[in-house]
């Protein structure tokens, strides 16, 4: 049993290699599609891989094909500069087992149109066209600055013309919004009223509360409107006012692995006073597997060490905090499973705080 790399072809993302594995007389028991793309982390960009429609028939089943795919494809990528690997899983317990852990979650917040009372009706936005591309995809790289996980821009497949509209702040492209709504005709009359944002996006808080003002100019039109994505635009969320009438969805929605310890560690935003750590990841993928000492401030230093660790993680808990997803502290770190605390680890903690992490789109 063997992996085969059958075709590379340029995608939306990226560079897409379509990978089988074959068994001794070139037959195909499984196959996928990993790319070579690259996203945002912090104020930063890294190399990733995203991993997509694995597949295997069900009378190939249990003989691990993927975890040989996984295998060859990892060292392939990290070979290739990679220091990170994406997907959405089918289940999360199935892709743990290869080092992956849950790294961010889709949370759709729902409420009535009347609660944005707090913002007044005004319509400044105006609709998007083609020739407005580059003012869209400028405030998309101001919006993910900060942010982890979000997917390169280069065309206008996810703005629909008739549904998106931009905002601008003295001519300068400051914010947009991707609208969708939904009704339901009961006798002569419209029923479930739904105005959902598919995406949004901003460079201010000027920005958002006109968004919101826009989105004002829809109430008696729809009754209800919802948020998607707020794991990636939690300030959405955060300037609301009413909140009894609010309700969250969180919908586990991403799995992460670290493919390069070291390009993480050098690549991350650390905070400007100074600090330090020394950690050590376990994995079975040569770049990861290793103590790597940090020291940061004005300046950052990553280097591989043999002193003895202030904290062990396993690869999933290292992805899982360098991405920021949770929000730790030195006593809550040691209830996540994979996380071994040797003494103080207050330098390790405080490099790495909660981060909004997601993507728009699925990839």
């Amino acid at each position: 049993m063997k992996t085969v790399i059958k075709n590379r072809a340029p995608s939306r993302y990226g560079e897409a290699l379509s990978v089988a594995v074959t068994d001794g007389d070139g037959s195909e028991l499984s196959t996928g599609t990993f790319t070579l793309t690259e996203t945002r982390y912090g104020e930063n960009k890294i190399k990733t891989m995203l991993v997509g429609g694995l597949e295997t028939p069900v009378v190939n089943r249990r003989g691990g094909c993927i975890r040989e795919m996984l295998s060859y494809m990892h060292g392939y990528a990290a070979e290739n500069g990679c220091a990170l690997s994406l997907l959405h899983p089918f289940s999360f317990s199935f892709y743990r087992k290869f080092g992956y852990e849950r790294a961010a979650d889709h949370v759709i917040v729902g409420f009535p149109s009347a609660a944005l009372d707090f913002v007044p009706r005004r319509c400044e936005l105006v609709p998007y066209d083609e020739t407005k591309l580059s003012d869209m995809i400028s405030v998309y790289e101001k919006f993910s600055l900060g942010r982890n996980l979000l997917l390169p821009r280069t065309d206008g497949a996810f703005y629909p013309a008739d549904r998106t509209y931009i905002y601008y702040d003295g001519g300068e492209p400051s914010g947009y919004v991707v609208i969708s709504g939904s009704k339901s005709l009961y006798v002569n009359h419209y029923t479930d009223t739904v105005l959902t944002v598919k995406e949004l996006a901003y460079a201010s808080p000027k920005a958002l509360y006109a968004i919101f003002s826009f989105l004002r100019m829809f109430e008696g039109e729809y009754d209800r409107i919802e948020l998607y994505d707020c794991g990636v635009c939690r300030e959405a969320e955060m300037v609301l006012r009413h909140h009894t009438h609010t309700d969250h969805k969180i919908l586990p929605d991403i799995m992460g692995r670290a493919l390069n310890a070291k390009a993480l560690l050098e690549t991350h935003t650390y905070p400007r006073e100074p600090g330090g750590f020394t950690v050590r990841v376990t994995d079975d993928v040569e770049t990861v597997n290793g103590t790597y000492r940090v020291e940061y401030g004005d300046t950052v230093k990553v280097y591989e060490t043999d002193t003895a660790p202030d904290i062990t993680l396993s690869v999933g808990a290292f992805t899982q905090i360098a991405l920021g997803y949770r929000a730790l502290d030195e006593k809550s770190a040691a209830y996540l499973d994979g996380v071994e605390i040797h003494g103080g680890c207050r330098g390790f903690i405080r490099a790495f705080p909660q981060t909004p992490c997601g993507v728009f789109e699925h990839f």
